[in-house]
């Protein structure tokens, strides 16, 4: 089975949607949060999900309910996230 390793990027930009979404929406934060990591978990068993950002090395998927981007590279073991942001606050 395949693992999940996160960059610092993208550490850093879920502690900047954990901040961003504690002062405008805390009540949805765990709902959003559960969609991120739902989202990131399929990539376990279906790393190929996401599409191939053209002449990029990595994949990109849109989490279902909330619409962030989740950009992630496969290695031959392993899935690295990449970044994770807003829909619309990055072209990935």
């Amino acid at each position: 089975m395949m693992s999940i390793i996160f960059r610092k990027e993208a550490e850093a930009d879920l502690r900047s949607i954990i901040a961003y979404y504690e002062e405008v929406a805390p009540e949805a934060l765990s709902n959003i949060l559960s969609d991120i990591y739902r989202s990131i978990d399929q990539l376990v068993h279906f790393p190929r999900l996401g599409m191939q950002v053209p002449d990029r090395s990595f994949r990109r998927m849109v989490t279902i309910q909330y619409r962030f981007k989740v950009a992630y590279e496969i290695g031959k073991d392993r899935i690295v996230i990449v970044g994770i942001f807003r829909y619309q606050d990055r072209e990935v």
